[in-house]
């Protein structure tokens, strides 16, 4: 796997562009808790494409190129200090503009590995890959929404089942600090088993006010106290080869279409933030 960011455009150029594979990351500087670095979404992603890169490489004559992760995506809660988000329409910019500088150097296999869940996010990105495939053919395919929302390689009995008895656990509790531990256990804050529940149901996530609600002074929405590195090494793994499996199905065009369907797309409301006077990115000073 090759940074092309550190490659000439002559070495970029003379690649071979049916055999190649290339991964972007689009992900926000975004606060996770007391637990958590602001960047662990981009952590994430770039822990699996790295992975699903490595397989790709081992078991398939295939070359895969990557480009430094884009601290850039759009949250529908956008208030709590520490974050920086963008518009769902700046987002989409940016993610077609470099989808497309990449289709211009020729490549046909692009991945956006949108690592990060808000709808919001996930939309923008969505958008911006319908429209590259439109105006110049099937060239990008962003899976993650349709894994994040239970698309892809099965997970061990082990992992659904923790999932079952801890369930609505959306930002900064037990799965991502659990996976940040099998990353790094340096990069998680001493203390994550001290912190409190902070309960809230995948309806109540419709509400932003019932988000901010549930964040409370700590910033998380789930359970860090069950976070392990032993799950987190589940969870990264699961991930590495769904997204192995889309790119693979992807490259052959062949089965992808299930990853290529975030079905949250279809929700017209959920594209307001596209209208400038709902898209607003609310920043507060320090001190509100």
């Amino acid at each position: 796997m090759r940074d092309l960011s550190l490659m000439t455009w002559k070495e970029i150029k003379e690649v071979n562009k049916n055999n190649s594979v290339v991964f972007i990351v689009m992900a926000p500087i975004e606060e996770h808790g007391l637990c958590l670095p602001l960047a662990t979404d981009l952590i994430e992603g770039e822990t699996w494409s790295r992975g699903a890169m490595k397989k790709l490489e081992d078991n398939h004559q295939l070359e895969c190129f990557y480009l430094p992760a884009f601290p850039i995506a759009a949250a529908s809660v956008n208030e709590f200090y520490g974050s920086i988000h963008f518009s769902m329409k700046t987002t989409f910019e940016v993610a077609y503009e470099i989808l497309e500088s990449l289709r211009f150097m020729g490549f046909k296999h692009i991945i956006v590995i949108a690592s990060h869940a808000d709808p919001d996010h996930q939309i923008a990105v969505t958008k911006a890959v319908r429209k590259i495939n439109r105006k110049h053919g099937i060239c990008a395919i962003s899976p993650m929404g349709s894994i994040f929302m239970g698309t892809g390689v099965e997970p061990p009995e082990e992992l659904k089942l923790q999932e079952k008895e801890h369930g609505d656990d959306f930002h900064a509790g037990w799965i991502e600090t659990s996976c940040l531990l099998d990353v790094d256990e340096k990069l998680v804050r001493k203390g994550y088993k001290d912190l409190p529940d902070s309960n809230i149901t995948d309806r109540e996530m419709i509400s932003k006010k019932k988000q901010l609600r549930a964040m409370g002074k700590y910033g998380h929405m789930g359970m860090p106290r069950f976070a392990s590195k032993e799950t987190g090494a589940m969870l990264n793994q699961n991930c590495i080869e769904s997204i192995y499996e889309a790119v693979i199905n992807f490259y052959h065009r062949e089965n992808y279409k299930k990853y290529d369907d975030y079905f949250l797309y279809k929700i017209l409301p959920l594209h307001l933030g596209f209208i400038k006077a709902f898209g607003k990115v609310r920043r507060i000073k320090e001190g509100e």
